[in-house]
């Protein structure tokens, strides 16, 4: 029997013939989790919101609307990845349920996410989705997690505000297209027209997450929903966000810097897999703990990736490209880019 080849880059080709039965998504799959998972979330919303206990019961609804919603959100990252024109409904009850009550309809993810994955683009000043944090040092680490707390007021203030003044003003316009209409970690980031428009019916998006956040209002402001509602729904959204900061803290290295162009096996070993631990599912969920296989292969599903996992794991040597991309977990994770960037 021979020895798996001490690769110092990997057979993408070899790679990809290992797991591609693994490639077709399974429709039923996405949407029990989805709908499990959003039906859990606000269903515990509205017991949060309407509970007249104690307030560790409210606490807890909180917590499993908090989790069950940021799983249901990360959808999103499927979303983007899923063949055009397969998914449609999916991706519309997806909005629904998830993207216009949160305030991220799903355009402020694609394209962003798309250019992330190109080779030329990743890890660069165009990669909206990288930031040299290493290089940047500590503090920057710290200003990106607690941006979480205003993230949210961010977001629904674009939508519910922005979104009609700015169709007044077309200075003020531009700027919430660049600026404030993308999900990004690079300050620096600016969205183009082009890349919005490789995102369907964003407009569309747009004006109805705007009338959501509008209905939402008057109907607290009429008293259907209690004022306490807007400030449990902040609280929820900072916790998806806050969780998230982390997550996206972990998916990768961040050692690149600047305009530099990393080859693919850089890219590879710059991203992260968390495979083994107790835990990625509720802080990763949606297969983002195997975040190098899904950069390795973008097309898997997220219901695939841990089986995929495993076979280049078997399939490749311990000391090879492949495997040098597992990290224990979300604490030592952050502690060796805590480390790196002292």
């Amino acid at each position: 029997m021979s020895e798996a080849p001490q690769e110092s880059s990997l057979p993408i080709k070899e790679a990809r013939e290992i797991v591609k039965d693994l490639l077709p998504p399974n429709p039923f799959v996405y949407w029990a989790d989805f709908l499990f998972h959003s039906c859990l979330g606000w269903g515990t919303f509205y017991l949060a919101v309407q509970s007249e206990g104690l307030p560790f019961y409210r606490f807890v609804f909180f917590l499993i609307s908090s989790f069950a919603l940021f799983r249901a959100a990360i959808f999103i990252h499927e979303l983007t990845h899923l063949r055009k024109n397969t998914f449609n409904v999916f991706h519309v009850i997806w909005n629904v349920l998830c993207g216009f009550p949160l305030m991220i309809p799903s355009f402020l993810y694609q394209g962003v996410h798309n250019d992330h994955h190109k080779r030329s683009i990743y890890g660069t000043e165009k990669d909206g989705e990288y930031f040299t944090f290493v290089a940047e040092g500590r503090k920057k680490i710290i200003v990106f997690v607690f941006s979480s707390f205003l993230v949210p007021i961010f977001f629904f203030i674009r939508f519910v505000f922005l979104t009609p003044i700015s169709r007044l003003n077309e200075k003020l316009r531009s700027t919430v297209l660049e600026r404030a209409s993308s999900f990004s970690i690079n300050i620096n980031y600016r969205r183009t027209r082009s890349s919005l428009a490789s995102a369907s019916l964003w407009q569309v998006q747009e004006t109805v997450a705007c009338l959501y956040g509008w209905t939402f209002l008057a109907m607290v402001i009429q008293g259907i929903w209690p004022a306490a509602s807007l400030a449990l729904w902040y609280l929820v959204a900072t916790t998806l966000f806050l969780t998230n900061s982390l997550r996206t803290l972990v998916a990768h290295c961040y050692r690149n810097v600047g305009s530099n162009t990393l080859d693919f096996s850089e890219q590879l070993l710059d991203s992260v897999n968390v495979p083994g631990n107790l835990f990625a599912p509720l802080w990763a969920p949606v297969g983002l703990r195997f975040h190098a296989t899904h950069h390795l292969i973008p097309e898997i599903p997220y219901h695939s990736l841990r089986k995929a996992h495993r076979r280049l794991s078997e399939r490749f040597s311990e000391k090879g490209l492949y495997n040098k991309t597992s990290g224990t977990g979300l604490c030592s994770e952050l502690g060796r880019l805590w480390r790196e960037a002292g």
